[in-house]
């Protein structure tokens, strides 16, 4: 929640550091400024900046953490919360206690967590399907490798855990956000959709 709260705050301040740049280009732009395009803008600030503190910021003290931890920490296993539940319905588990549980929400956050991404590059960068996924399975790769390094050692220990299967649920979320890219365009949100100055259309 705190590493929330500091992504949200810092994207905010991005913001409010772009915000008369990127007035002045829309004005430009467009003739006027668009009040709906600017919030998208400061919408893509918050969730950058909270993207890069739920996923590089330490989670834990790192002092303690280092203490009980020499060099990186790495799951290799993509299959490891299938087997969790497999594990749990073997247990006689509900579907709903199953779906509620740690391993299953810690992946579907994983995949909600890159969503936005998808959408992003896709609809407001323009880039393809392919493309757009791509770029995000490269981002998400490049997260696990700085948390497994420590920030490529800017703490003296992996604060936090590399894991195939964050990738793998990283990735199946940009997918998922591409793929509903259109959608918003169609609906009209903005920066999804193309413009023109007013003037021009007369």
């Amino acid at each position: 929640m705190r590493l929330a709260v500091v992504g949200v705050a810092g994207g905010l301040g991005v913001f409010a550091v772009i915000l008369l740049p990127a007035a002045a280009l829309q004005r430009r732009r467009f003739g006027r400024v668009r009040p709906l395009r600017l919030l998208a803008v400061a919408a893509i600030c918050v969730y950058t900046m909270t993207l890069a503190g739920l996923t590089i910021a330490p989670a834990y003290d790192v002092e303690s953490t280092c203490r009980d931890r020499a060099g990186g920490a790495a799951r290799w296993d993509p299959f490891r919360t299938a087997r969790e539940v497999l594990g749990l319905h073997r247990e006689g588990a509900a579907w709903w206690e199953v779906a509620g549980s740690f391993p299953v929400l810690q992946l579907a956050m994983n995949m909600a967590l890159f969503v936005p991404l998808g959408l992003i590059l896709r609809g407001v960068f323009r880039r393809d399907a392919t493309t757009s996924v791509a770029m995000a399975m490269l981002l998400s790769a490049l997260i696990e490798v700085t948390q497994f390094t420590g920030a490529f050692g800017l703490y003296p220990c992996g604060v936090r855990i590399a894991d195939i299967e964050d990738l793998l649920a990283n990735t199946a979320g940009a997918l998922l956000g591409a793929l509903c890219a259109p959608l918003l365009r169609r609906l009209g949100v903005p920066l999804f959709v193309r413009e023109e100055r007013a003037d021009a259309r007369r």
